[in-house]
């Protein structure tokens, strides 16, 4: 029973949201009735492998199909047998209350709290609701009349899925303490754990985020939750507890994984995907059923509209499915229910404290913060080296994409030479290279020289979105700039809801065609038309590139406008190794190429991945500062501050956005900037000076970082 109060529910979810969280499916009599006995049997069951906590009435419980009063019904239940102990303490509870009806979902949520539940599950009224907005006011009405917890439910099953910023509205909502992140877009939980990840809890219910979390410093301390405990354990042999109990606290025993659960894993995507498939995207209600009732669980067939698997289907995953059930150990590994498993509980799970970056917090008289702008955010890195200049290589397939990624490429950016003026590469092609690139690597999109067709070119920049494009980039050649406005800010609005980035393009040889819109108005054309960064390129194929259009001041007073709106900014266009320096120099967000790391230089040849990895390794050279590129880089001496931007592992744009915002509004305090990468440091430098600030010292850290201390 939820012990805390109100304004203590965040505190209260990093304390007790931990380990692995069950999904309760709710079993029917072979009449259609609610099961109570078999959920009592059910619960009993699933606590005898030591999983941390329950919830009741989600999508695998079928709560579509219930009436008030079974859900009534169901809480009541679950309430009584998990409120009772049995040597192991009473266990935590949650309630899932989403309905349509608004006065229904608070009817539900009061007779939870009421009934002793710790915390409730809400996700969008599934009818009608369209836009963030509509979820937003639709949980604050939840917050506003409990006092318990609240985990959002973000998942396509209801309709609509939340971006990440959504996600952060939510999460600021006094007593919504996380998220349950199942979109299925691993960009999203990805994206979501590292951006609201320090101050809500977000729980992907996949082992997959494990991994991933090694590689990206994520720590999720809770599976929230999914039925894998109780289709991949038994009592006396609860390996997948065990496991997820380890993996919460970052101890990720992957030869244990390999050993006990790889194998029932893939059986089980196997099936998931198969049946998934097979009713057009709606929960495998039916299948999850059937295998709960094969180890031991009570379970009974779907209800209407959801159909039961077929006898054939049944006899298959049986067949299947028994050779690779756990064994209990002849080892006194969990005893019988009523005592606790004896299995190592590894210690209690610390929460992750909030970087410097996460929000103002008062430290000796000073202000230390370094919000990142949320334009530029998305290229921030996940430490201080991935900060500085991104590498792009275009790609035409998934061949290609292959041997970009092998390379190091940062971005793969698929596009379709063949078409004139440069085009879209295929939607097929784009899904399988989405498919095969780390998720939290970038996959863009170009659509070329887009046409002056609003409709068409949001149906695309859509589509893109649809496809989990990290960003799609919308070209322009001969158009007025009006029209350019126009066309991307009704992309921008395409993009309503998802996580795609919205890049404008203009390409610095259009003064070679008449009527070609002019790229020196590249910032203004990016700022009015609200996208996220922009890209200046070149269409010609005569051998000449970007620095014969446009000089390195021209550009580089682009590029710092770009910084100081916050937003991305990206060059290209027939770039080589020996522009390196130039293109250091100006230090945009990324650098895009193809013909320099294609076989023998020839753009029209495949992309060779010993080539991308050699571009990589000098524009990484140029990045640490190992190869110097200002001659009169400033010396390094010692000082101190008063407000600290802390600008390691994010993007120069987000750098001099917060440092613009804080010149803005303060003029008085003096400003420490941190800095990790040379590129960045000079860019930096070069901002304060132009802006008519005073530089007053510099000083190195012994982990490498500069400190650049500025007087406005």
């Amino acid at each position: 029973m939820a012990s805390y109060r109100k304004h203590e529910a965040q505190e209260w979810a990093w304390e007790s949201l931990k380990g692995q969280w069950t999904t309760l499916i709710t079993p029917f009599t072979p009449d259609n009735r609610f099961d109570r006995e078999g959920m009592r049997r059910n619960i009993r069951h699933i606590r005898s492998l030591g999983t941390a906590g329950a919830g009741c009435a989600w999508g695998m419980g079928e709560f579509w199909s219930l009436t008030h009063e079974e859900r009534l019904d169901v809480m009541d239940t679950v309430a009584e047998e998990a409120q009772r102990s049995y040597g192991n303490g009473v266990w935590p509870i949650g309630a899932h209350v989403t309905h349509t009806s608004a006065p229904e979902m608070l009817s539900l949520a009061a007779h939870a709290e009421g009934r002793g539940y710790d915390l409730l599950i809400v996700a969008p009224p599934y009818m009608v609701t369209k836009t963030e907005d509509q979820v937003v006011e639709y949980v604050r009405l939840l917050a506003e009349h409990t006092n318990l917890a609240i985990m959002f439910y973000n998942s396509p099953q209801f309709g609509i899925t939340m971006s990440v910023n959504g996600l952060a509205r939510l999460c600021r909502l006094p007593n919504v303490v996380g998220v349950k992140e199942a979109s299925f877009n691993q960009q999203i939980s990805i994206e979501a754990h590292l951006t609201l990840g320090r101050e809500a809890i977000i729980s992907t219910p996949d082992e997959w985020i494990f991994f991933k979390g090694q590689e990206l410093g994520i720590n999720q301390q809770v599976m929230f939750a999914n039925t894998s405990d109780w289709r991949f354990d038994v009592p006396g042999a609860n390996n997948y507890v065990r496991w997820i109990d380890h993996a919460t606290q970052g101890n990720l025993d992957e030869t244990f994984y390999d050993d006990h659960l790889r194998r029932l894993n893939e059986l089980s995507d196997a099936w998931w995907t198969r049946t998934v498939d097979k009713y057009n995207g709606a929960l495998p209600v039916s299948l999850v059923k059937y295998w709960g009732e094969l180890m031991g669980m009570a379970a009974g067939p779907p209800r209407l509209p959801l159909l039961d698997l077929t006898g054939e289907e049944k006899a298959r995953l049986r067949q299947e499915l028994e050779p690779l059930k756990p064994r209990v150990s002849p080892l006194p590994q969990a005893a019988a229910y009523g005592q606790p498993p004896t299995y190592a509980q590894p210690s209690a799970p610390v929460r992750p404290e909030p970087a410097a970056s996460a929000r103002p917090e008062p430290v000796e008289g000073r202000t230390v913060f370094a919000q990142p702008s949320p334009r530029a955010a998305w290229l921030t890195g996940n430490d201080n080296f991935a900060a500085g200049m991104l590498l792009m290589v275009s790609v035409q397939n998934v061949e290609e994409a292959l041997e970009a990624e092998q390379g190091g490429a940062d971005v793969v950016d698929v596009k379709n030479l063949q078409e004139a003026m440069v085009g879209s590469g295929h939607p097929s092609t784009v899904r399988q290279v989405r498919g095969i690139i780390p998720v939290e690597k970038h996959v863009s999109v170009t659509l070329g020289v887009v046409p002056n067709q609003a409709g068409t070119v949001a149906m695309a920049v859509y589509a893109a979105a649809m496809m989990d494009a990290t960003s799609v980039k919308v070209g322009f050649r001969v158009a007025d700039y009006d029209t350019a406005v126009e066309v991307l800010r009704e992309s921008r609005r395409a993009l309503d809801g998802f996580n795609t980035k919205l890049v404008g393009s203009l390409f610095a040889d259009n003064e070679l065609y008449e009527g070609g819109l002019d790229p020196h108005l590249m910032v203004q054309l990016a700022k009015d038309s609200e996208c996220d960064g922009f890209l200046i390129d070149t269409l010609t194929k005569d051998g000449r590139n970007l620095f014969d259009f446009m000089p390195e001041p021209v550009l580089r007073d682009i590029v710092l406008q770009g910084k100081q709106l916050g937003m991305s900014t990206a060059l290209s266009g027939h770039l080589k190794i020996s522009d390196l320096d130039e293109l250091a120099r100006i230090n945009p967000d990324i650098v895009g190429v193809r013909g320099a790391v294609c076989a023998s230089g020839d753009r029209g040849r495949a992309v060779a991945w010993e080539a991308v990895a050699e571009f990589k390794r000098q524009l990484d050279l140029r990045k640490s500062g190992e190869v110097s590129v200002h001659a009169d880089a400033p010396p390094v001496s010692g000082a101190g501050g008063w407000v600290v931007i802390d600008g390691r592992g994010k993007s120069c744009a987000g750098v001099i956005a917060a440092l613009s915002r804080q010149m803005e509004q303060d003029r008085q305090s003096f400003v420490e900037a941190i800095l990790a990468d040379a590129l960045n440091i000079y860019d930096v430098v070069l901002w304060a000076e132009q802006a008519g600030h005073r530089l007053l010292t510099q000083r190195k850290d012994p982990d490498g970082a500069v400190r650049v201390l500025i007087q406005p």
